[in-house]
């Protein structure tokens, strides 16, 4: 039989690096390696936890500096140009950089080639951040890999991943070709000893002490008692407390009197030399503190060996050695350790009868049966791939349906809430607004475009704010406590413009003509105050002024004052503006789209070619700036970008996906050119994963969304200007989907 062809990338820590997962990792590589053809590649790229990386063999073709993000895109865009038909990313959140390892998923979403992931960690109490980041693993993933039947169970009820999803394979572990340990014991001068023997790296969650206060009884009875602790100290742990943990271990050895009966071995051994030691042993012991360990590689390798089991009954333990396949003892408890010591030492029968169980097990799980396993799935994953017909999907492919749920749990008799605490509405923040408008706004339009009832009932708590917040000489203030209690006089100039637009919008859409009247008079009282705006504020009011003419085309006042603020932008952008920065200031900061939007709506109504050159120059220059590898890559808050110097990368808020969707939408408009269409679900998928960290800021069980993309992660709070601009943005793809239909 042919062997199969297949081209394969395999992600993770790769030996030499001292690391169980890197030896997995490269156990797995050469296992399915030896399963293909020659004309097949198989390769790895590895993650270094120092400067100066490892002595990797050629297998590794390419490298990630675990705490430099810019490597992880730059490994996607190894693999992808690769031609690997299928990548297999092993993933712990030790392994990568940023919190909780959440670098990689920088690396997932710049992939385009099928995935496979192998999870060595399912946590049953996760954190937020840690549960968002499995279940973005789960949502681009073909296939995730586990190895115990409780992680199947955890991923979903604890993750809600998809059975469909989960497939559970055996830890691999060596070809053990036979039971005999006499000749074993010889090569390390213990023949004639009954062995004990743990191996790992070494850490203080390991419990080797409860092992040492079990031997003083032990020895007594059997005086030729060995207990072999194998392993160096963990890396991280020797970084952070050297060699406390190994130095306590002796001295404790030491006032047992115990220093004829351990061998403390500090290496990282060959797996020939491992094979053997575990060849050699006649009890294998996993004395671990913690029940939450989902796998364990040392403890694959003892029943591969066919060595007698003693272990607490960590969850891993609990599943291997259940049907009798080993003994448990508990947690800490060196007396009930020493007895199940007693019971197989005693009585060799009875450990001759449990070391042949176990072996028998443990056939099934040599590298060479699992990595045929393996074959076959990621095999499957590249033929579903080749299988796929080359279409460009529907606009809407993967937008969630449009629901106010979150909306509506921040708002109240006075209005939206400006914050939550998760996702609770933090009464602390008060109102704003800044934030009624855009959910007077986003309402208005729902009910106009989707006939939303629940949309329809929050339209007059929206517009009571706003009426209430303007003052009698028509300015409006911003901030409100939730007693009701106003913190300024007069707002914002963005908060002014807001609330123009807010009206204007729903002067040209009015859910019912008495809201058009009085929409109209909040909006002409405040009119006198638009040419004293910023540039933000300008932008926004013009947004305003530009609906507001979608009704009443013949109000050449108004048209007037669209053409005048349109021209002080133009004459910003002539005095900012230079080959390199196309810009209205020498900042791009927040709500960068608004004013390529206003100057395109201002184009469509008052057709004058001025503005729609500005627009589509400023917006290309947006484009240059904030899309990369595919993907909007939003300026952050914390810095901005300042011409000449440095962009931040994070903070990246919302509001200014939206505002990107918003302009493309626009743009479209006035070109219908479809390009622009992509360009606009483009940036809407930053909202649903397709942004730096690879992670969806869109909650689908909450209906809320994340206030912004942090270096961490995403934020856990969703407020109310996050879920706005988000609805904002998915309300105007569910249009242009209705106007346009597929692109």
């Amino acid at each position: 039989m042919l062997k199969p062809e297949l081209n394969i990338a395999f992600v993770g820590n790769y030996c030499p690096r001292v690391c169980g997962i890197a030896t997995f990792t490269t156990d797995l590589c050469e296992a399915v390696a030896g399963q293909l053809g020659r004309r097949s590649n198989v390769f790895a790229v590895a993650v270094n936890d120092t400067e100066q990386g490892y002595a990797y063999p050629s297998r590794v073709e390419f490298t990630i500096q675990k705490n430099q993000q810019g490597d992880y895109y730059e490994a996607a865009n190894f693999v992808n140009a690769s031609n690997a038909d299928v990548a297999c990313i092993q993933h712990e959140f030790g392994i990568y950089g940023g919190w909780d390892g959440i670098y990689i998923l920088s690396l997932i979403a710049s992939l385009s080639v099928p995935l496979v992931v192998v999870l060595h960690t399912v946590l049953k109490t996760p954190t937020p951040n840690q549960k968002k980041i499995i279940q973005e693993m789960a949502q681009r993933a073909g296939r995730l890999v586990v190895m115990s039947e409780l992680a199947v169970t955890l991923l979903q009820e604890v993750y809600a991943v998809p059975a469909a999803k989960v497939v559970r394979f055996y830890h691999g572990t060596p070809d053990f070709t036979a039971l005999d340990n006499s000749r074993y014991k010889k090569r390390f001068q213990v023949e004639g000893n009954q062995t004990l023997l743990t191996f790992g790296l070494l850490s203080p969650n390991k419990g080797i002490e409860t092992v040492l206060r079990a031997l003083p009884a032990l020895v007594k009875e059997f005086p030729k008692l060995i207990y072999a602790v194998l392993g160096k100290t963990h890396p991280n742990v020797l970084k952070e407390y050297g060699e406390k943990y190994r130095t306590s271990l002796v001295a404790l050895v030491d006032k047992l009197e115990l220093h004829e009966h351990v061998i403390f071995d500090d290496r990282f051994v060959s797996l020939e030399e491992l094979c053997a030691w575990l060849m050699a042993a006649d009890i294998y012991i996993t004395p671990y503190l913690n029940e939450a360990q989902i796998v364990s590689g040392t403890l694959s390798y003892a029943v591969g060996a066919g060595t007698a089991i003693i272990s607490t009954p960590y969850w891993y333990a609990q599943e291997m050695l259940a049907e009798g396949r080993g003994l448990l003892f508990g947690f800490a408890d060196s007396v009930a350790l020493a007895a199940a010591l007693r019971g197989l030492l005693a009585d060799k029968a009875k450990l001759k009868a449990l070391r042949s169980r176990t072996y028998q097990f443990g056939r099934q799980m040599r590298w060479e049966i699992v990595a045929e396993k393996y074959l076959k799935l990621f095999q499957h994953a590249a033929m579903a791939k080749r299988s796929m017909v080359l279409k460009t999907p529907p606009l809407l492919l993967r937008e969630p349906p449009f629901d106010l749920t979150h909306l509506k749990r921040l708002t109240d008799d006075t209005g939206l809430i400006q914050h939550a605490k998760y996702i609770v509405p933090d009464r602390h923040t008060g109102y704003c607004l800044d934030d009624n408008s855009r959910a007077l706004m986003l309402c208005a339009g729902a009910f106009s475009l989707l006939r939303d009832e629940d949309a329809k009932k929050l339209i007059s708590t929206y517009f009571s704010f706003i009426h209430f917040t303007q003052n009698p000489d028509g300015r409006f203030r911003n901030f409100m406590d939730y007693q009701r209690r106003f913190l300024d006089e007069n707002g914002s100039d963005d908060s002014f413009g807001r609330a123009l637009w807010a009206l204007g919008y729903v002067i040209w859409r009015p859910p019912r003509d008495a809201y058009r009247s009085l929409a109209f008079e909040c909006f002409q009282k405040a009119l006198p105050h638009v040419r004293g705006l910023n540039l933000r504020g300008k932008s926004l009011a013009m947004l305003g002024l530009a609906a507001y003419l979608r009704c009443y085309q013949g109000d050449e006042s108004v048209s007037g004052l669209l053409r005048e603020c349109a021209d002080c932008l133009l004459a910003l952008y002539k005095e900012v503006a230079s080959g390199d920065w196309r810009w209205f200031e020498d900042i791009i900061c927040y709500d960068n789209g608004i004013m390529p939007l206003a100057l395109f709506q201002t184009y469509a109504l008052l057709r004058e070619d001025k503005y729609f050159q500005v627009a589509r120059e400023t917006l290309e220059f947006l484009e240059k700036n904030l899309i990369h590898d595919g993907r909007l890559s939003i300026i952050g808050s914390n810095g901005w970008y300042k011409r000449g110097g440095a962009r931040a990368q994070f903070d990246q808020q919302p509001i200014d996906a939206a505002a990107m969707v918003l302009a493309y939408q626009s743009a479209y408009w006035v070109t219908q050119d479809k390009a622009y269409l992509k360009k606009m679900r483009l940036a809407f998928g930053w909202f649903l994963g397709e942004n730096d960290m690879g992670m969806s800021l869109y909650d689908h069980d909450t209906k809320g969304c994340a206030d912004g993309l942090l270096r961490e992660g995403v934020s856990l709070n969703q407020g109310g200007e996050s879920t706005v601009s988000f609805l904002m943005a998915l309300l105007a793809m569910l249009e242009e989907y209705e106007i346009a239909g597929a692109v």
